[in-house]
């Protein structure tokens, strides 16, 4: 029996951290004595009536299927997964970009946002490194 490679699981790890992160807060916007607003991706799935919202949740759907693709058996397999990782990095900088995040990010980026970064990272790893 062939020894299973150890990078596969890296890309579950890396996908798993992607979708958690969707859950916790990407943006912290101070509103100075009226405290804080954290926004996450799972809150732009109330209402889909913009862009933004239909990339954040098909980022979202691009890692959770790429999750899905682990467990099931299918041809191509690391050729679908490779594209659920593709498309969720794409449309994660999109959304991010389209926001003007990447201009003042240090200041507003939330624990969320650096959970997906290095979701997708791991991804990355995982997908392009074999044994």
């Amino acid at each position: 029996m062939a020894k299973k490679s150890s990078f596969n699981l890296f890309y579950l790890i890396g996908m798993i951290a992607v979708v958690v992160g969707s859950f916790l807060p990407i943006i912290r916007i101070s509103l100075g004595i009226l405290g804080k607003i954290d926004f996450t991706i799972v809150d732009a799935f109330k209402d889909l009536s913009n862009l933004d919202s239909w990339l954040a949740l098909l980022m979202f759907v691009a890692a959770a299927i790429g999750i899905i693709l682990c467990f099931v058996k299918v041809s191509n397999a690391s050729m679908l997964k490779t594209v659920c990782l593709l498309a969720s990095i794409v449309l994660g900088l999109i959304f991010f970009a389209r926001g003007n995040f990447f201009k003042d990010w240090f200041k507003i980026t939330g624990f969320g946002f650096y959970i997906i970064l290095a979701g997708w990272v791991i991804g990355l790893i995982g997908t392009f490194v074999k044994k």
